[in-house]
């Protein structure tokens, strides 16, 4: 039987533990339920295996996309040595829990009959986000995609993982304009979409980009540029004198040289943010803004014989406009952009259940990523997410790169997601191709670590992985006996890896002959955590030694700690 962490207390602490469960009651509780495949790396070691059949490169220039199949559990288990702190944002579109015989935990379907279908589900997420959120660079964001079966339970253990303050946001998606006409009481019409920063002070969200129909609304223009007007009165919350009451205050106007100020002058009209119904509102601005812009940016007007002050708003591209919480546009209707567009690339005989509106996402990751971003989809399904990238990066020239992870459940890999993929990059349907590379990967295992000989079947077994992580697939050279050492590159740096420690001297001879003007890492065998630095002495080249299998354990042995919490 296994040990728990409370075998070893005393009486004492035990007692202790207790009173402090019973004073700190706010919070997710859940029946932590044993998953398999994450049992499966307490005796096995995933790693990684390329499908060279199904590579794609359509232009060595660009970045490398990467699709991983596989239980996304032992993906994740991967990419925490390969992108740890390398992903920029992480969207997820996660099984809804709905009851309907949709979801397998165990190999097995939950239905609502199951007493402890909650307690999978939140023991399912609770596994992957805490290994999720260890890719994450310090600025980066989570969005994931849910509905009403899981939103509170989802919400609690994020607000768990992530922090409640590095909540961004809760979006309402309007995605089934019709309403879902089997509910019971009310037609649903809408799921939600969790938003979380690694660290908020940190994170990045920025605005849409605007319609012509948004530029119309510009009509008005000065030496500046064009703008709107809008009353310098606030209104909605926190509007109010008594809320806000250091944004109360007069203004004077002169209405001959058409000037404003904050002191009393003879002649000058007192301004007061009182509204037409009498009500004791706010300024916009505090008195120090005021100050420093109202020359430029507020000016009067007469508004049923009385003058009134008003702000300029003025057209920026770089602005552009601030998302909102609620998304309502025919667009996001995930049965014409998400069912139809999937039947349209792939033909009616292979589709995919609940696919997301392709413009769904590819708004989300709009506001949210960069031109260089890394984006990781790991409940990718039928590839919504690749897609959205690729769209973005021949809307905008961005390099943005995706790591997709999904089964091969009813062949949804190789027959939906992969197919997908390949052919947006190709074109299809009188689409333009959009040029892409693209590598498969799949997950396989090797045996626990326990003996040397085990270390040897790892490292022999670890290429992949450490390409991976170097994002150098080039083969530059490679030993003539096999597994004695191979060097990859791209145009960045070179990665040589070392499989066996008698072949350094044959490994530095092919590097001071190639001369590689940028970095070189350098992974070689070692029985222990260590290698000796003497053996690359008379390397004269830029170059970082790490020594293997030990570099990999030891992120699997951090992974490993997360699965019980």
């Amino acid at each position: 039987m296994a040990k728990f962490r409370y075998d070893n207390y005393t009486k004492e602490q035990l007692l202790e533990k207790i009173k402090q469960l019973e004073k700190h009651r706010y919070g997710l509780a859940w029946e932590d339920k044993q998953e398999d495949v994450a049992e499966q790396c307490v005796k096995e070691l995933p790693a990684l295996h390329e499908e060279i059949t199904k590579e794609i490169i359509a232009n060595d220039k660009l970045p490398n996309n990467i699709l991983i199949e596989g239980d996304n559990y032992h993906s994740l288990y991967t990419l925490n040595f390969t992108h740890k702190r390398k992903v920029d944002v992480i969207y997820i579109d996660p099984p809804y829990n709905t009851g309907n015989k949709s979801w397998r935990y165990n190999n097995n379907y939950v239905d609502k009959e199951d007493r402890y279908r909650h307690s999978k589900f939140i023991s399912f997420m609770s596994k992957r986000l805490r290994l999720a959120k260890k890719l994450l660079r310090d600025s980066g964001i989570l969005i994931c995609a849910i509905d009403d079966y899981e939103l509170a339970a989802l919400k609690l253990l994020l607000d768990d993982i992530f922090n409640e303050q590095n909540r961004l946001g809760t979006l309402v998606v309007v995605h089934n304009p019709r309403g879902r006409n089997d509910d019971k009481f009310f037609a649903t019409q809408h799921e939600y979409l969790l938003i979380y920063a690694k660290n908020s002070e940190k994170a990045h969200v920025g605005h849409f980009s605007l319609t012509e129909e948004d530029k119309d609304q510009y009509k008005q223009f000065d030496d500046i540029s064009t703008f709107s007007e809008t009353s310098f009165i606030r209104t909605g919350n926190n509007s109010k004198r008594e809320e806000r009451p250091n944004l109360y205050y007069p203004i004077y106007y002169n209405e001959k040289k058409k000037q404003l100020s904050l002191e009393k002058q003879d002649g000058w009209q007192k301004l007061l943010p009182i509204n037409a119904e009498g009500e004791e509102r706010t300024w916009r601005w505090e008195k120090k803004t005021f100050l420093e812009l109202h020359e430029t940016e507020l000016f009067v007007k007469k508004v049923k014989g009385l003058n009134k002050i008003f702000k300029k708003r003025r057209l920026r591209e770089t602005t552009g406009k601030k998302p909102k919480t609620v998304w309502y546009d025919p667009k996001y209707d995930a049965s014409s952009n998400g069912i139809m567009i999937l039947q349209k690339i792939l033909g009616r005989g292979n589709t995919f259940n609940y696919p997301k509106s392709l413009y769904a996402v590819r708004d989300i990751l709009e506001i949210t990523t960069k031109p260089n971003s890394c984006i990781l989809d790991f409940f990718a399904g039928s590839g919504t997410t690749g897609h959205a990238v690729l769209e973005l990066n021949q809307q905008d020239g961005g390099n943005r790169q995706f790591i997709l992870c999904t089964n091969n459940e009813n062949g949804i890999c190789e027959e939906v997601c992969y197919p997908r993929i390949k052919k947006v990059i190709k074109g299809y349907n009188g689409n333009k191709p959009i040029p892409a590379n693209l590598k498969y990967f799949k997950t396989e295992f090797v045996p626990q670590v326990i003996t040397d000989n085990d270390k040897r079947v790892l490292v022999n077994r670890s290429t992949e992985l450490l390409c991976l992580a170097e994002n150098t697939f080039e083969l530059v050279k490679q030993s003539k006996r096999k597994l004695e050492f191979a060097i990859y590159k791209n145009n960045k740096q070179f990665t040589a890896i070392i499989y066996d420690e008698d072949a350094i001297e044959k490994c530095k001879e092919e590097l001071k002959a190639l001369k590689p003007k940028v970095k070189t890492a350098i992974y070689v065998f070692s029985y222990d955590h260590d290698y000796n630095a003497e053996d690359f002495d008379d390397l004269t080249i830029r170059f970082d030694v790490k020594p293997i299998p030990e570099a990999i354990l030891n992120v699997y042995r951090k992974n490993a700690k997360l699965r019980k919490k």
